[in-house]
């Protein structure tokens, strides 16, 4: 069976601004490379993994820690030292076309790129945001996938004129970098198993591999944020819910989900319908136990998307920040979103 043949880039600020940020981001890096890892162990049969990971500032220069390596000859990461300016443009541009290189003409071939940056352009001597969004395009249409997580700067102005579509702005804080880089991996792993379903049907043409490479890109990052106000419900989507023990959907969204989404009086946790309940009014170590189970289910199914309200924070009186930590787990799944203002505590703002 031929294996899909998937290129992580990694492309990490080392500039001095990162310093605050060095402990969370060394964490992140090692967070990715398991999840790098535990991918190529859970699809061995149509996957082989790759590692690219570049570090670049002013002091240092633009450094390629580690060029292409199978995933399994990597190690813990540690050698990461923040000094110096952003030379962000060059940093991108040299490991994009070594990359590019690399694996031309590789029909098995994927790139999956992120970025993490915490300040803008500023150092750049070879590489402009134009000839940078040019080879971006590019790439894109070859099915490459890529991802920016920045901060301390304006992220959506720099991801539009770079043309990345998948962004998220994170607080520079641990917490908000440990929150982004979790986000990261569960888009991989979900684009990890999108790819080897596809392997897994055997052989396919060049032009039917090329639209599943790039179908899954821009899947890469879907929408994580749950509508303020939900109506109506795709057939694969479930709506969470806060109500009682004791399941007595009498109000609110309880009660709105019994009326449209299948919500069953008298159980007050776990799938009902097209619904999800978790019992918010018997204290906070009690909901907490619950979300935990609600996690573990949410990965179990992986082909529902779970939009979870803002729950606690209505009749049981709980304030956002509260209740937005005990859903630190489901940040890296990628079926699960989350109200804005529970992002906004994680550390997290989507683009």
């Amino acid at each position: 069976m031929k294996k899909a043949q998937i290129y992580n880039l990694i492309i990490v600020d080392e500039s001095g601004s990162m310093s605050p940020l060095h402990r969370a981001t060394l964490s992140g890096i090692n967070e990715t490379l398991n999840t790098i890892r535990q991918a190529q162990k859970d699809y061995a049969d149509t996957q082989e993994h790759w590692l690219t990971l570049v570090l670049f500032d002013t002091s240092g220069g633009i450094r390629t820690v580690i060029d292409c390596q199978p995933i399994a000859q990597v190690g813990e990461f540690t050698d990461y030292s923040p000094c110096g300016a952003t030379p962000l443009y060059d940093a991108m541009g040299m490991s994009l076309t070594s990359l590019q290189a690399r694996i031309r003409g590789n029909v098995d071939a994927s790139a999956v790129v992120t970025v993490l940056t915490d300040g803008l352009e500023n150092a750049s001597r070879e590489w402009n945001a134009s000839r940078l969004r040019t080879l971006i395009e590019q790439l894109k249409a070859e099915g490459w996938s890529f991802a920016y997580m920045g901060s301390a700067h304006n992220v959506k102005d720099v991801t539009q004129l770079l043309s990345i579509e998948h962004a998220v702005e994170f607080d520079h804080s641990d917490r908000g970098t440990g929150s982004s880089w979790g986000y990261e991996s569960g888009n991989r792993r979900a684009y990890y198993r999108k790819m080897s379903e596809a392997y897994s049907h055997g052989s396919m043409s060049r032009d039917e591999l090329m639209r599943r490479k790039r179908q899954f890109a821009n899947e890469y990052a879907g929408k994580r944020v749950t509508p303020a106000h939900i109506t109506q419900l795709e057939p694969n989507e479930v709506f969470v819910f806060g109500s009682n023990a004791e399941g007595h959907h009498g109000g609110g969204a309880a009660a709105f989900a019994m009326h449209h989404f299948g919500a069953v009086w008298g159980q007050g946790e776990g799938p009902q319908g097209q619904s999800y309940a978790l019992p918010t009014m018997g204290g906070l170590t009690a909901l907490s136990e619950a979300v935990g189970r609600f996690a573990q289910y949410a990965e179990a199914h992986p082909q529902l998307r779970f939009l979870v309200t803002a729950v606690g924070c209505g009749v049981a009186g709980y304030p956002v920040s509260d209740i937005a930590p005990l859903f630190r787990n489901c940040i890296n799944l990628e079926n699960v979103t989350l109200p804005a203002e529970f992002w906004k505590e994680l550390g997290l703002k989507m683009i």
